[in-house]
């Protein structure tokens, strides 16, 4: 499994307590040092065109993006398009503190399953509807 993981620059002091975790998290769950790729986006409102990069230049099968909710215009709007970017890409992403580690893992391994027990006509390959 190969995660891709986004630290937002603004929100360095959050991303940094709760990377560490994130990482021995994930290679407890599976996951080797080589396929997990870290990148920082500069702020949040980067973070949607961070998850595309991943999306179309790496062959990770999800993100997880180590952000603190905040209730603003920013982060609301970086939530719909990673929203939009997940049912677009059809990869997991998941959203918060070191704990979203595990949900990106179980997401992958739920959409693996789907995958494997899905009738013939349905592509094998997860990313060639893009």
């Amino acid at each position: 499994m190969k995660i891709g993981v986004i630290l937002v620059e603004e929100q360095a002091s959050f991303g940094q307590r709760n990377l560490t975790a994130c990482v021995e998290s994930l290679k407890a769950l599976g996951c080797s040092d080589q396929n997990i790729l870290v990148k920082h986006a500069p702020r949040v409102q980067n973070v949607t065109l961070v998850v595309q990069f991943f999306a179309e230049y790496t062959d990770v099968d999800a993100v997880i993006i180590l952000a603190e909710s905040q209730p603003s215009a920013e982060y609301a709007t970086m939530l719909y398009g990673v929203s939009k970017l997940q049912m677009t890409w059809n990869m997991p992403v998941a959203i918060g503190d070191c704990t979203a580690a595990e949900e990106a893992v179980a997401m992958v391994t739920m959409q693996n399953e789907m995958e494997a027990a899905a009738p013939e006509h349905i592509s094998p390959d997860r990313k060639s509807i893009n």
